[in-house]
């Protein structure tokens, strides 16, 4: 405040009255005066600009505003008056320095925020300055949206699968997906042993065998035709878990001699539980298979048992394909199912194939 001084005026009138003798004394009369003063006639506070934290909000982002303010008699200026408006009509409620975009307030609206400055009434007049409006923020709209994603299918070798979302704009419900080429785009994954690279950009993918012990997800980058772009949405992550399969020859295990072989398949590492089926693919030289499903304390072709010990799966069997001789070279992949619902596969080295003798 300029050199304004509150007066305290002490007007102290004594009277003496002469003449006036009450029991011998002088009586002297005091009236005493406080007069306040009202507040001093100077400049009101002004508001010279608004800034804000964001340029461009969308729906649910918060803009906060900073208003830059000066009083010409250096009065402490108080906390200053706020009103929010969108297109240039109140938005109830909205009286902080901050405000959060709500559906309805996207989608090239103008945002503006009113700042009436203020300094203490009881000290200066005018305390209250001219109201200042800022100048609009122009709020965008919703982005496409790829929801609900997730693959499709069994995460064996060989087999396909494939990604589905939903689409959703909600701006404009009769805006359609742009599906054509540069338009929403996709990504299948593989994370493994700390390294990520990209599998395929397609819909679907088929795993190879080069994919066991990857962690896929399916990634969608939704694109709208008005040529707005959404974020990256990511599915579930889905295992493609590894067996170890061994084949061997020697003795078969069973009750067989002739064409055959023997096989291991270890499960333990997984911690998927107990297993209950597994799915034999035998491969030829064509690259064909034929396959066969036991189920755990099953006989195979050979008569022996498929067992498990907690850990291994063993077991011995005649060839499954026809194609197949004495001499001829194969391996196999196996499908193992377990107990929880999870799936593991695995692959083996070729074996030549050896007629062998009855274990006994």
């Amino acid at each position: 405040m300029a050199n304004r001084t509150k007066i305290n005026l002490l007007i102290r009138l004594i009277t003496l009255t002469t003449g006036l003798v009450i029991g011998g004394e002088v009586s002297a009369s005091v009236i005493e005066v406080n007069a306040k003063t009202s507040p001093v006639i100077g400049h009101a506070p002004v508001v010279n600009d608004v800034t804000f934290d964001k340029t461009t909000p969308a729906v649910n982002d918060t803009v906060t505003a900073t208003p830059t303010m000066t009083d010409a008699d250096n009065d402490t200026l108080d906390v200053p008056l706020y009103q929010w408006q969108l297109d240039g009509k109140d938005i109830s409620g909205a009286t902080q320095n901050s405000y959060t975009l709500v559906a309805g307030d996207n989608n090239k609206r103008q945002l503006t925020v009113v700042v009436t400055p203020q300094t203490n009434p009881t000290i200066t007049e005018p305390a209250i300055g001219t109201a200042f409006t800022s100048s609009p923020l122009i709020t965008k709209g919703l982005v496409p949206e790829a929801l609900d994603v997730k693959i499709d299918g069994i995460p064996i070798i060989g087999e396909v699968l494939r990604g589905s979302y939903r689409y959703h704009y909600g701006d404009n419900s009769s805006d359609k997906e742009n599906t054509s080429i540069g338009g929403t785009s996709y990504e299948w994954s593989c994370s493994r042993g700390g390294s990520k690279h990209t599998l395929t950009k397609s819909i679907a993918y088929i795993i190879k065998k080069a994919d066991l012990g990857c962690a896929i997800t399916f990634n969608v980058t939704p694109h709208a035709t008005d040529l707005s772009i959404g974020k990256q949405a990511q599915s579930n992550v889905v295992d493609i878990a590894e067996v170890g399969v061994r084949l061997f020859n020697g003795d078969q295990i069973g009750e067989h001699s002739g064409s055959g072989y023997n096989i291991e398949i270890d499960y333990k590492h997984l911690g998927y539980g107990t297993p209950t089926s597994i799915t034999i693919r035998e491969y030829d030289y064509s690259g064909g298979y034929t396959k066969k499903t036991y189920n755990i304390g099953d006989l195979t072709s050979s008569k022996s048992i498929v067992t498990d010990n907690g850990s291994t799966i063993k077991f011995g069997q005649k060839l499954i394909s026809g194609n197949l001789i004495t001499g001829n070279s194969l391996y196999c992949m196996v499908i193992v199912n377990f107990s929880s619902g999870k799936i593991a596969s695995g692959s083996s080295a070729d074996l030549r194939v050896q007629a062998v003798n009855r274990h006994h």
